[in-house]
């Protein structure tokens, strides 16, 4: 198998995707950790409420999805 082979397939396919936030599974009593781990600052959090999304600057890379402890964030 060749190292990084399907990963340009699979970014590809989350072009059309959209970043969605779940508040029903958001905690919003602690810094979100998934707003730090974003490249482009898509992800906003005021004081402890649930992130929003840029979808403007949002890649959509899913780099925020997968270090989400709480899975809060889909790619839909």
């Amino acid at each position: 198998m060749v190292f990084g082979f399907g990963r340009k397939a699979a970014a590809e396919s989350n072009a059309e995707k959209t970043l969605v936030v779940n508040k029903r599974r958001c905690p919003q009593n602690h810094p979100c950790p998934s707003v730090k781990v974003c490249p482009t600052g898509a992800l906003l959090q005021v004081r402890f409420e649930a992130p929003t999304v840029d979808q403007e600057k949002c890649i959509r890379c899913g780099k925020c999805v997968k270090f989400c402890p709480m899975r809060a964030l889909t790619l839909e």
